[in-house]
């Protein structure tokens, strides 16, 4: 997608995204000028255009052990996974850990491993995190990320 900025001396600057066309003196009246346009290169895409690529998706299954019970792990799993866009669910085991399944675009998901082997909640003390190789999906399998009981 194309973005431009156009100005006219008299008036401040048009964003202009997509396909849209400028015809000459569309700017409004009071624009004494035709409409010039304001190159500007954002800083991030070094003047390539920009990438029409999507996300990858990603899922993997994983277990947290440590304190991880008792402490809101689950819970706090919930808020920050939903606050990422990543998907999926976490529940207790018998063993005393805590197991689930994630999924999301490729920089969440691997944001929410991070969190998942460092930080939890605050009361959890990670001792490790175990996750299985990532599968690639064509399409979310979960609505939201949830707990399970």
């Amino acid at each position: 997608m194309t973005t431009r900025m156009f100005c006219c001396d008299s008036r401040p600057p048009i964003l202009v995204t997509g396909l849209l066309l400028l015809a000459a003196g569309s700017l409004g009246a009071g624009c004494s000028a035709e409409p010039r346009e304001i190159l500007r290169r954002s800083a991030d895409t070094k003047g390539e255009p920009p990438a029409m690529t999507s996300a990858k998706l990603l899922a993997c299954d994983f277990e947290v052990f440590g304190i991880v019970q008792g402490v809101f792990f689950r819970k706090h799993t919930q808020k920050y996974a939903s606050s990422l866009g990543v998907r999926g669910w976490c529940k207790n085991t018998a063993d005393g850990t805590v197991k689930g399944q994630i999924e999301g675009e490729e920089k969440a998901f691997n944001e929410m491993k991070h969190w998942l082997q460092t930080k939890g909640s605050p009361s959890s003390r990670i001792d490790k995190a175990v996750f299985n190789v990532p599968k690639e999906l064509t399409a979310y399998t979960y609505q939201d990320f949830s707990i399970r009981r």
